[in-house]
């Protein structure tokens, strides 16, 4: 389990041209959330990180511009708080469960062209300069950086400056650390903090019944595991009794299935590259931070020839990975059933999306038009249905509102009731009721609980105690 949570921060200048060294400084640094700005992409742009749930924040104006990404791991434990989508701001957050609570993690873009005061940032805690001092300061928020540029623009006539840094509040400096790394091509380097406490993971499912298990197997290694003289005498034996059940079951289910189920997965597998690939991606950090150091226009031009050769050389790689795959994969057991899967996930149809039209007579462009176009059809639809007249529906609801009236009990209205049950009910025993005397059968009596019975016995008492 890992005793570490680690965010990496990085202004992107658009990230699906560097979406492969992306996925390589993941893997490579074990990043468990990547806040990511200036991402440029739109509701016709995807971006998929194996591995990772990707919540998005884009630009309203659906241009390739602005935009903020978070990327967090799928089996950390956290949720979706909320996004914020406007001109000026583009804000993606998350709330991730940790030992020293819930700590909210939120990547943010804010345009540079667009004036900031204090009053934007109070309920942002970001702000620039004199503005961002004063907007901390109240809410104890405090900055973490490097103290070192981060951003070094291609305009060579411009100055580096730091405007990469994260800001957090309530979590103790002594478990805080931040470095700058160099292995992403943008003219902002990334950076990477550590938070020293263990963040909540999700439990991997279990399957219990894998394709292709011997289920006799199962049942003799079942068989030969399970202790039934298990001594119980207290809830904790209860406990671990069926804890120690669950686990020899699962343990003979993985006797039972077939070697190449528990092959690693593919997102476990170590991935190789050739060697020139691998030295460009050395040699690139190598210059990176040689040009950080000097500021050497030379060494800048060749660190650009490296890095654009770095991308082709990963498209490559990636294509033949896929090439590879393609000439490998067979309808047998050889290669899992690779072409049959394959086939299956290409010649699966995709869900259409039809035109909606809204009441006012427009189309329906954004997920929340839609919803609210079929929620007014929900509603126009599902109507009650009057199974009554108005009139009676009126008269019922007043009797239902109408205070409860109960009559004061006396000897008369005993008296009254006995007589109105004795017509339809006959007694039971000798009762003297107005002079008579009426003999009953037992088999006929009422049932004992009813409060007819009692009122009848309370009549009668009280009739032949008068007499």
């Amino acid at each position: 389990m890992a005793t570490q949570l680690r965010l990496g921060s990085w202004n992107a200048r658009g990230i699906l041209q560097n979406a492969n060294e992306l996925k390589l400084f993941l893997k490579k640094h074990d990043v468990d959330i990547m806040l990511i700005s200036e991402t440029h992409l739109h509701t016709n742009l995807y971006l998929t990180m194996e591995g990772y749930v990707c919540y998005r924040a884009d630009h309203p104006t659906g241009r390739a511009r602005g935009g903020a990404v978070v990327l967090a791991k799928q089996d950390l434990a956290h949720y979706h708080l909320h996004t914020v989508t406007s001109s000026d701001t583009q804000l993606a957050a998350i709330m991730v469960e940790t030992p020293l609570g819930e700590i909210l993690v939120a990547a943010a873009y804010l345009p540079p062209n667009i004036p900031w005061n204090r009053a934007e940032f109070d309920s942002l805690a970001d702000s620039r300069g004199t503005a961002l001092h004063e907007a901390l300061t109240p809410c104890s928020a405090q900055v973490l950086a490097t103290g070192r540029p981060t951003h070094f623009p291609y305009n060579r006539q411009s100055t580096p400056s730091c405007i990469d840094f994260f800001i957090f509040k309530g979590i103790p400096n002594s478990v805080l650390s931040v470095r700058e790394e160099y292995d992403l091509s943008s003219d902002h380097l990334p950076l990477l903090t550590t938070i020293n406490t263990a963040a909540q993971r999700i439990p991997k499912k279990r399957r219990l019944v894998l394709p292709g298990s011997n289920i006799q197997r199962f049942k003799a290694e079942l068989n030969s595991l399970i202790n039934l003289n298990t001594q119980i005498l207290s809830v904790e034996d209860v406990d671990a009794a069926v804890q120690t059940l669950l686990d020899q079951v699962h343990a003979a289910a993985a006797n039972a299935a077939p070697a190449h189920i528990y092959s690693a997965p593919t997102s476990q597998r170590p991935r190789t590259f050739s060697p020139i690939l691998e030295g460009l991606l050395a040699l690139k950090k190598r210059l990176r931070r040689e040009y950080v150091r000097t500021q050497d226009p030379t060494i800048d031009r060749i660190y650009r020839r490296i890095a654009n050769r770095v991308r082709k050389e990963l498209i490559i790689s990636k294509r033949n990975a896929t090439d590879t795959m393609l000439e490998e994969a067979t309808a047998d057991e050889s290669s899992k059933f690779a072409l049959w899967k394959l086939s299956s996930r290409y010649k699966r149809q995709a869900a259409p999306k039809f035109p909606v039209r809204l009441p006012d007579d427009t189309w329906a462009r954004s997920p929340m038009d839609r919803a609210e176009a079929f929620a007014c059809n929900l509603e126009e639809r599902f109507k009650p249905f009057e199974t009554a007249s108005h009139g009676r529906i009126q008269r019922v609801a007043q009797i239902l509102e109408a205070p409860l009236q109960m009559c004061k009990v006396t000897t008369t209205n005993c008296r009254l009731s006995v007589l109105r049950w004795a017509k339809r009910t006959p007694t039971y025993g000798n009762v003297l009721m107005d002079g008579q005397s009426e003999k009953v059968a037992a088999d006929d009596r009422p049932p004992a609980s009813s409060a007819t019975h009692k009122l009848v016995r309370a009549g009668c008492q009280r009739r032949i105690g008068a007499h």
